[in-house]
């Protein structure tokens, strides 16, 4: 939001005056009395929109002149159904002009039909609008009056605009025909504004957002303020639409603010439905609810219009799904019972997403599949998006149906919404599981820089694939277990040992094909295979069993077994160590781009890692290499935190850990060493460098010296020994503790070096 549109919002406000120097009534109060030119004017001037197309389309002089015998009975309808509307009672308006004689013709005619199209042009009965129109036209073309024709030509106008046919409201008459100069600018205004309604219907948000903002600028010119805030409530939805959520939220507090100053309430459910999207979208909850339970009470009070009451129920219980999933299931039958088009397909979209959360898919598919025909049908591009993600998420196979999902992304490029878009990618890329996870990041990545929160909150797309939780989660840093369910698979269910080393073997290999003959030599290394092969299929069985399938592992099993090979989908189950190691990846990507959430995705990482992998089993040669590239990683995680850490504490104790992982790490020691140091930890520090001296020897390496200033500032890395490498000068050990290698390349050799810090050369070791 523009900062002069936010200054104006923020100043005290300036009464609105009508065309005769008095001040404007606020709109909903009954009017008793007086002129009522002059009390429709006040209405109009304070926000109305009703009142204002109804001043634009009539002919004054019917006001204050007496009508003919012949056209007493037209008048007298005219008069009447005008004084409901000037007392708040719109319905009661409707009902008198349905009272005008077939074939009536001449100006009052004319203004009973033009009364008529605007009360259903602005309830959104858009066909009984113009078949008013119609009639206003055959009456206005059997009399002579012209100002009878202009306020034919105005209706036609405006109805084009609120049909979003722009190009025939410039084809028509000129607007200044038959209107006072100060009126002028309040057609133009009402012109914007009927256009930007009907484009946001149809979701087209670009062309919406040009005709709001115009208005927003049309009214603070012509000081029509009483407009600004419904002008704002529909820049504020054509950015939601857009994805620009910050600015919409900016837009709609710019919006309340104005109605807080000026005491406007026209349109203010709608105004507050907006601001309800607009947190919703961004995944804000209780925001949201505030919001639309507040629109929803305006509407008990009476005010309804423009604002469908089915919507705000379907948006209520979108909301209602993050704590209560009855309740949410409530609102949305409710929303689908009252709704009538075109916000049937919406609310059937709502109550499809609730079923989704609530776990019964075929209701969400047939409400999706509902959704589907409507939106299209309706040309809702927004709801169409979702109603793909939904058809998707509830099908037997999402990752079968995840092509609909390109065609919702199109849609969303279509339509100009980034937010929207990056929302199907991220569930597209959750589908495909962990190839797709770089995927995944860089969609999170623009949700985020949307103003879109991840957590689980709304009932939506990514609500939903959130709680798709695998069946089976398999544990492999540290303990072995298996849970399915959320249950850990009890011991006595595997039936043997065997079973459950070879899920272990599996995993080991990462999800690429086993040979049987290799697993039957792993499992039984003595026997022969013609009498193995029969265990195996029986272990098979038993892994099938263990693991299980549903909808929740997109219908199909965890082991993929042929006559040759066997493997596991980590696809379709959640392997600890597989996250971990993306997870550790991702990290350390985002932390040498110096991403903001750099440090806490490394520490997540951290969090990951429960223990070296499979850690009951030590000595299993199949183990070794992925438990090798796990411990490998995890130190690299570790050296980054302490690298960047700026807690001497948290420094400590991820260096700690370090030496503790590898005791002949020397960078590790080292940086140990001087950290104690800088902290004036002393004896510790000493303590600590002894222990680095003690496992130097070890490996026959001479330690750095306390006296040494090219150490003082802290370990020297060598970027072409890799990262954290560090090359120390060889000697030949006189005694190994451990078996020991090391490889140097081409790398240079240094010299001896020593540590400056002089209490720990007054202390040779």
């Amino acid at each position: 939001m523009s900062g002069d549109r936010l200054n104006h919002a923020l100043r005290p406000p300036t009464p609105t005056r009508d065309q005769r120097g008095g001040e404007a009534s606020p709109p909903g109060q009954p009017h008793r009395g007086g002129d009522p030119g002059r009390a429709l004017r006040r209405l109009a001037d304070a926000g109305d929109r009703t009142a204002a197309h109804l001043w634009l389309t009539i002919q004054p002089d019917l006001l204050t002149s007496t009508p003919d015998p012949a056209d007493a009975l037209l008048a007298d309808i005219w008069r009447v159904a005008l004084q409901h509307h000037l007392d708040g009672e719109p319905q009661l308006a409707a009902a008198r002009l349905a009272m005008i004689p077939i074939d009536a013709a001449g100006p009052h005619a004319v203004q009973v039909h033009c009364h008529a199209a605007v009360h259903h042009l602005i309830e959104g009965d858009i066909e009984r609008a113009t078949t008013d129109a119609e009639e206003a036209a055959q009456a206005a073309h059997g009399c002579d009056s012209p100002a009878a024709h202009g306020a034919y030509a105005r209706l036609a106008m405006l109805l084009d605009a609120a049909t979003g046919d722009a190009s025939a409201a410039r084809r028509r008459a000129q607007p200044a025909e038959g209107l006072r100069h100060a009126d002028v600018g309040l057609f133009r205004l009402m012109i914007h504004l009927d256009l930007a309604g009907y484009l946001l219907r149809v979701g087209d948000a670009s062309d919406a957002l040009r005709h709001a903002e115009a208005a927003v600028r049309l009214a603070e010119v012509t000081g029509d303020t009483g407009y600004e805030p419904y002008a704002l409530a529909l820049t504020a939805t054509a950015k939601c639409l857009l994805g620009r959520l910050e600015e919409a939220l900016a837009d709609s507090a710019a919006d309340q603010r104005l109605r807080e100053l000026t005491g406007i309430g026209a349109d203010e459910a709608f105004s507050l439905t907006t601001l309800g999207m607009v947190h919703r979208r961004r995944r804000e909850p209780r925001q949201a609810r505030k919001a639309l339970e507040s629109a929803l009470a305006i509407l008990g009070n009476g005010q309804h219009r423009p604002m469908s009451r089915a919507l705000i129920l379907a948006e209520l219980a979108r909301i209602r799904a993050a704590d209560d999933l009855r309740a949410a299931r409530d609102l949305a039958e409710r929303a689908v019972t009252m709704a009538r088009e075109p916000d049937r397909p919406y609310a059937l979209l709502a109550r499809g997403w609730v079923a989704l959360l609530r776990g019964d898919t075929d209701a969400a598919h047939f409400d999706a599949a509902e959704a589907r025909t409507g939106a299209t049908v309706g040309r809702r591009r927004a709801t169409l998006i979702e109603a793909l993600q939904l058809t998707v998420l509830a099908a037997e196979d999402p990752r079968a149906a995840a092509g609909l999902l390109d065609d919702a992304a199109a849609l969303c490029r279509d339509l100009g919404d980034p937010a929207q878009e990056a929302a199907v990618r991220l569930i597209a890329a959750r589908l495909q599981g962990r190839q797709a996870r770089r995927g995944a990041e860089g969609a999170e990545q623009k949700l985020r820089r949307c103003g879109v929160r991840l957590d689980p909150g709304v009932a939506d797309g990514l609500t939903a694939m959130t709680l798709r939780v695998p069946a089976v989660v398999i544990h492999t840093l540290g303990d072995f277990r298996v849970f399915r369910a959320g249950a850990v698979v009890p011991y006595g269910e595997w039936q043997s040992k065997k079973a459950r080393d070879l899920l272990k073997i599996l995993v080991a290999h990462r999800g690429r094909a086993v040979p049987r003959a290799r697993l039957m030599e792993l499992l039984w290394p003595d026997e022969s295979p013609s009498r193995t092969a029969n265990r195996l299929s029986v272990l098979l069985s038993t892994l099938r069993r263990v693991l299980g399938t549903g909808h929740r592992t997109s219908g199909r099993g965890a082991v993929l077994a042929d006559r040759g090979s066997v493997a596991i989908d980590l696809d379709v189950i959640d392997v600890d160590v597989e996250s971990f190691l993306t997870a550790a990846e991702e990290a350390q990507a985002a932390q040498r781009a110096d991403h903001p959430t750099g440090t806490a995705m490394l520490i997540r990482a951290d969090e990951l890692y429960g223990g070296d992998f499979l850690a009951d089993d030590p000595y299993e040669d199949w183990a070794q290499p992925l438990r090798e590239e796990a411990q490998v990683a995890h130190t690299r995680v570790l050296r980054a935190l302490a690298q960047h850490t700026s807690d001497t504490d948290q420094k400590l104790v991820y260096l700690m850990r370090l030496v503790h992982r590898d005791q002949y790490d020397e960078d590790a020691h080292l940086e140990l060493v001087e950290v104690l140091r800088a902290a004036g930890r002393h004896g510790e520090a000493q303590r600590r460098y002894r222990a680095y001296v003690e496992r130097m020897r070890e490996l026959g390496i001479d330690p750095a010296r306390a006296d040494d200033p090219a150490t003082s500032a802290g370990p020297r890395t060598d970027s072409s020994a890799g990262p954290g490498s560090r090359v120390a000068r060889w000697r030949a050990p006189a005694t190994l503790s451990r078996p020991w290698t090391t490889e140097f390349g081409d790398a240079e050799i240094p010299t001896q070096r020593a540590l400056s810090f002089q209490s720990l050369s007054k202390h040779p070791v």
